[in-house]
């Protein structure tokens, strides 16, 4: 009894409003000037009246392309200084052997990929850090902790990804069982970093993996 009499209110308001604009429009003698006063008002008032009405054609709201909506510009000195920290202290990390420190600067949460040249590209971070600890028992990595990322690719946060990304190139470490037959199994060659900036803090989320982007709209100068 109670939902109908509130149906029947909704709708007394609703033709209510409707009469008064259709009053207010009335003195217009240009038509199309009449039609468009009339029918927005008429379309906000059925889209809060009646907002899940499958009836209702709610074509006219405009929207905007998902990938268009930034949260804000993006300082790219700064973020480039901040990526190249965290590059290089990955780096030193991984040269020192320091999971701790390691872990640091990765981005642990779903969806982290590491690319080898042996097994193809390693998925989730449990497989990803029996891989690196198999290398470490296996070869010791000598590399420079002052290496640094160029071709700096940054996205400012948007709709479909919540969080500041990049993407830059750098050396990186790679094992090879076949070279420990003629000497050294661990040698360096230019790495793809995906990084992303999780509550204001860059980790690189992926290596050589499938996120990497080359947008030039972003590519920071």
């Amino acid at each position: 009894m109670y939902p109908n009499k509130s149906f029947r209110t909704q709708v007394t308001a609703l033709w209510m409003i409707a009469a008064s604009v259709c009053l207010l429009g009335c003195g217009d003698t240009d038509l199309s000037i009449d039609q468009e006063q009339t029918e927005k008002p008429l379309r906000f008032i059925e889209y809060v009246l009646f907002p899940t009405a499958p009836y209702i054609d709610k074509s006219y709201i405009e929207k905007v392309p998902e990938e268009e909506v930034t949260v804000r510009e993006i300082d790219y000195e700064a973020e480039k200084q901040a990526i190249q920290q965290v590059y290089r202290a990955f780096i030193k990390a991984y040269v020192e052997e320091d999971m701790s420190a390691l872990t640091e600067t990765l981005d642990t949460s779903t969806g982290i990929e590491w690319g080898t040249d042996t097994t193809g590209i390693v998925y989730g971070w449990n497989n990803i850090r029996t891989y690196i600890q198999t290398n470490w028992s296996l070869s010791d990595c000598e590399g420079n902790p002052n290496s640094e990322l160029t071709d700096f690719y940054i996205r400012p946060q948007n709709v479909s990804v919540p969080w500041t990304e990049a993407s830059a190139k750098g050396p990186m470490f790679y094992y090879d069982p076949g070279a420990a037959l003629i000497g050294d199994a661990c040698h360096t060659k230019l790495g793809r970093f995906y990084l992303t900036k999780k509550s204001g803090k860059w980790r690189i989320h992926q290596i050589d993996g499938a996120k990497y982007f080359t947008d030039n709209q972003h590519k920071a100068p």
